[in-house]
């Protein structure tokens, strides 16, 4: 096997024979269990090439794989995105790598991956207020509150959450009928019900944001009744978080605006592209959140016995120092570096080290971090966590970083793994 072949957590090593490149010749995909801070599934394949199998690692960086036998890619999901790849040149290429000159143009621009404001010229404070009073729409307020490179990975759920502005379209009771018998949570209306029609659906997102053949089925939160070409949901109250733009600028047709949305922690910063027609003027492009502002350190977080790492951002909150986790510039976990019903840990405010590891074996990655003081040492672990509804990491436990500042004379988020790993009936009885 490779040299750079790692075996996580869970390995079965179960193999499958399928076609993955789409040549009509069959490959090797072999699985290598669970892997990451929240316990994605890795596999690794051998594609046939030239008579032989020949290994190709870039399918690693594919979590939980499926095959998309209609469009003749391989999708890779993950925190609810999912990613479409195909095998180009001995490699498996994201759909973000494969470009176009028209997204190209717009990326140059917009410089996503870049915290700063693109150039242009300076948006004045009318202008900013127009944009507040526009994206605290209820059409656009979806668009506002979460993070997309592009148009395509827009998460719908959000921008439909309360209908988006759409009226209700008229349905039958068979259509309601047929709506209750395909959810899993109610059996009757109990709350306001929202029904959109599926035309509605894609000429609103046409009209946004430019997409065609929009898959009204992949709504999270919705339950889609194809027989009648309906969306349903049911919704209680709506939560207004409210937006504040605070700066901007246009260059050409696009522009860019940092603001703030209600509670969250960190401003945005979103790119829209006008169109010149009255009825949509701008299309959204992409969003951004400004992480980096208020990071006190940004550590690369390593994998346990892995090369790969994790980008966190320690920051300090009112409670004490949390981690942000961080992937393609968006958060997607936050955890408390504080230990639960614990004295003050006030003065170890200093993060010098994480590391990301499945310590206890159940498939969910947990999070080791060495914190110090300026003379001494302690360590916390964060046991990850996984549900339907969500995925994360629990405070510390006093126990466990006692146990470990008794027993760990170099105190490093390596040597607390391996102590944990060389002491699992001790460690599993704290």
């Amino acid at each position: 096997m490779d040299s750079d072949r790692y075996v996580y957590n869970a390995c079965d090593f179960e193999a499958e024979y399928i076609d993955v490149t789409f040549d009509g010749k069959k490959d090797i995909v072999i699985s290598l269990g669970h892997a990451g801070a929240i316990g994605d599934m890795v596999h690794c394949a051998y594609v046939y090439e030239d008579g032989k199998f020949v290994y190709v690692k870039s399918f690693e960086e594919i979590p939980n794989y499926s095959i998309n036998e209609e469009e003749k890619c391989i999708e890779g999901a993950i925190h609810d995105e999912v990613k479409k790849y195909t095998y180009e040149d001995h490699e498996f290429v994201s759909d973000d790598s494969l470009s176009t000159s028209s997204k190209c143009s717009q990326d140059d621009q917009s410089a996503y991956d870049s915290a700063e404001l693109m150039d242009g010229d300076e948006l004045s404070e009318d202008e900013l207020e127009k944009f507040q009073e526009y994206f605290n729409q209820t059409d656009n307020y979806g668009f506002s509150v979460s993070s997309y490179r592009d148009a395509e990975q827009i998460n719908w759920g959000y921008v439909f959450a309360y209908g988006a502005g759409i009226k209700n379209c008229d349905y039958s009771q068979d259509a309601v009928d047929a709506y209750l018998d395909a959810n899993e949570y109610y059996d009757e209306v109990e709350y306001d019900l929202i029904a959109l029609s599926g035309d509605d659906v894609r000429e609103f997102v046409q009209k946004k944001t430019g997409l065609t053949d929009f898959d009204v089925a992949s709504i999270s939160g919705f339950i889609y009744v194809e027989e009648y070409d309906i969306l349903f949901k049911q919704v209680s109250d709506f939560y207004d978080m409210n937006i504040y733009c605070q700066k901007g600028v246009r260059n050409g047709e696009l522009i860019q605006i940092v603001y703030s949305v209600g509670s969250q922690n960190n401003n945005r910063r979103i790119t829209l592209k006008e169109t010149g027609d009255s009825d949509a003027p701008y299309r959204y492009v992409s969003n951004r959140e400004l992480w980096e502002e208020n990071a006190d350190e940004i550590i690369e977080a390593t994998i346990y016995d892995n090369s790969g790492t994790i980008t966190c951002a320690v920051i300090s909150a009112y409670n004490g120092l949390e981690v942000e986790l961080i992937v393609d510039n968006q958060v997607t976990c936050l955890a408390s570096l504080d230990l639960v019903n614990s004295e003050d840990i006030e003065q170890y405010s200093d993060v010098t080290e994480i590391e990301f590891c499945d310590v206890d074996g159940d498939g969910i990655g947990d999070m080791v971090a060495i914190l110090s003081d300026g003379d001494s040492s302690i360590a916390i672990l964060c046991m990850g966590y996984a549900d339907e509804w969500e995925e994360g990491y629990y405070e510390g436990e006093v126990a466990v970083t006692k146990w470990l500042s008794e027993n760990v004379d170099e105190m490093t988020a390596d040597n607390v793994i391996r102590y944990i790993f060389d002491h699992q009936d001790e460690f599993k009885s704290i």
